[in-house]
Formats: C-alpha cells, structure tokens, sequence
C-alpha cells in the first residue's frame, strides 16, 4: 500500500477506507483479548506532503489535538512517567501496572547519557549530507519475547538535502486509528524543530510500516469518520526560524507547572509560537477542571494564532454543555411526578 496526501485526515482518509475494503483480517495478537482481530496491510508507505498539516480535525476525535500535543511533550521531556502521559491521554495502556514504562519513547530520545535531538542537530551542522542522522527506538534489549510493551518505532532518519529537512520514520508495528495520528504529529514536530534549528525548511515526511492495521474494536469509529467526508485542509503555523532548544525548555517547564497544578506565568520573551503552545495546554487544564465557557473563551483570547479555533471551540462546547446539564440539574424537582 502506497498513500501520498497532503494532510493527516486526507492520509487518514485513505488509510480506514483501504485497510476497511481490502485489509486481510489476521487472527488476535498480543491485545487482541482486548481489541480482537486486526484488518491489516504490510511493507505501507506513507507520505504527507505538507508535514505542517499534521493536525486532524474530526469530529469523530475533537480532542485529537491535546493528546498528540501531549505525547510530543512526553517524548520531549525525555520521560517514561505513566502519570505523565495520563494527564493527557487517560487510556494510555499500561499493561505491567508500573510507574514507569520500559517502552516510553522519552529515555530513548533524550536521556542524561545522550540527547538524541542535540545530536541529530549537531552532526546535520557538521556533515550536512551525512545518512548516518538516525535516531534508534527498538533496541537489542526489545528482543526478548516474554515482554508485555516494545516501542512499535524502529527509527528516525533525517536526511538534509539542500535547503529542506526530509524524515523517513520505520514502523515495525502501527495502529492505524490510535498511534497513527499520534505518531505523524509527534514526528513532523521534531522534523520541524530541528530543521528551523539548523535554518532550512521542512521537507517531506515518509512513514514507512512493517504492519499497519485496524483493530476490530475500532473499525466502527474508522467507519464513522469517513463518513465525515473529506475534512478541510488546516496547517499549523510556521515554527520560528532559529534554534528552538531554549524556547521548548521553557516550554516543558511551563507544562510541568501546569500538569502538577501551579498557574505559571508565560515569558514574554518566548516566541508566539510557542506561547500559543502554553496557552493550549491552559486550556486543556481548564477543561479538565471543569471551568467555564467563559473561562476557556477569556483563555482563547490570549491566542496570536486563530489555527487553534476548532480545536479550542470543542473545549467551549464541552463546558457549555456542562453548564447546561448543572442548570437543568438545579432546576429539577426534589419529587418526580
């Protein structure tokens, strides 16, 4: 299977409709208990086009947006913290009921021992033609058979090719409704912040998948958002020219403050960029904490960009429906009638 599109609903689009029709159904695998049988295509090759287009904007998953958000800051946190990434997404399996998992991304990317990012930054600055910028996920200590979770990623390859960063991910192993789309944001961030750190622009993005599949539990909601129809084409703003190292430093200690329940303030000196990343995440604790609409729009106002809206409107939507269940909560008789 062969899929070119310019953004993440178009690439999705095609994957549910052709995985739906086509894909051979393979008996459970390890979750199947769980999610039961998969409809699956091998050997898949992805490419989006405009890697920028990387936010999807079904209705089917309005909070889309906030989860990969907070994967990518998972990873880019370097963590392996199971609270962490809960915050954000509170089905996140956890198989092994451990504080910490053993096949978090975070670690592997950027640890006390090696910052992959750094390193990857470093060495396309030296030898800007080098095939050796790769970054390892799935490692010797992945082989062994009687672990319950290893990371589905094998690597990430950037390649410089005149004045455009290009990123070729290798899958072993892809959920086509649940990691996907995680996956394809989380990526084409780093693409972008590496590629505005060394100065050029972002090239194309290929996803490469050893076992792409839909899990049977999920081939209704894959149903469900075709049904949508084609979804307009949407792409987050540029990030800033320059090296993003210091601004997504400040960044993280933003969302930590934020995620453990402190009200910090944003700097004015960070970029709008990424001050439109923070006032997101304010939003999303707003949310979580039941705050009003009036709140989340007072929120929205500190916006520079209007790329958000639809995502920040579900939020709104949220809280005026939680409104309007109190109100006719309060207002109900003591006695039915």
């Amino acid at each position: 299977m062969k899929i070119r599109a310019s953004t993440l609903d178009d690439v999705l689009h095609e994957v549910f409709e052709r995985l739906l029709r086509t894909g051979r159904i393979v008996p459970e695998t390890t979750k199947g208990k769980k999610l039961g049988k998969t409809r699956e295509a091998s050997g898949v090759v992805i490419e989006l086009t405009n890697p920028r287009a990387r936010m999807s904007r079904t209705e089917v998953r309005h909070y889309l947006l906030f989860s990969c958000l907070g994967k990518l800051l998972w990873y880019l946190a370097g963590s392996d913290d199971y609270g962490f990434i809960r915050y954000y997404i509170p089905e996140y399996p956890n198989e092994s009921g451990v504080p910490h998992l053993r096949d978090a991304y975070g670690p592997r990317l950027r640890s006390a021992k090696k910052d992959q990012l750094l390193w990857i930054t470093e060495i396309l600055r030296k030898k800007p033609n080098s095939r050796r910028a790769v970054i390892p996920f799935y490692g010797m200590q992945d082989t062994y058979t009687d672990l319950s979770e290893v990371p589905c990623t094998c690597t990430l390859q950037f390649l410089l090719r005149g004045d455009r960063l290009e990123l070729l991910a290798h899958m072993r192993s892809n959920d086509a409704y649940v990691g996907l789309p995680n996956d394809i944001f989380a990526f084409t961030m780093i693409q972008e912040l590496i590629a505005r750190s060394l100065g050029v622009e972002v090239g194309r993005y290929k996803h490469l998948v050893g076992s792409l599949h839909l899990y049977e539990v999920n081939w209704k909601a894959a149903t469900k958002f075709l049904a949508e129809g084609w979804q307009r084409k949407h792409t987050m703003p540029f990030m800033p020219l320059g090296d993003q190292f210091e601004s997504l430093t400040s960044v993280l200690k933003l969302e930590k403050a934020l995620r453990t329940g402190r009200n910090p303030r944003t700097p004015s000196s960070l970029p709008g960029y990424w001050r439109d990343i923070v006032q997101l995440l304010r939003i999303h604790k707003a949310d979580r904490d039941d705050a009003s609409s009036a709140e989340i729009s007072r929120l929205r106002k500190g916006m520079s960009s209007d790329a958000y809206g639809p995502f920040i409107e579900t939020k709104q939507r949220r809280a005026r429906k939680r409104e309007a269940e109190q109100r006719a909560g309060s207002s109900g008789t003591l006695f039915p009638l």
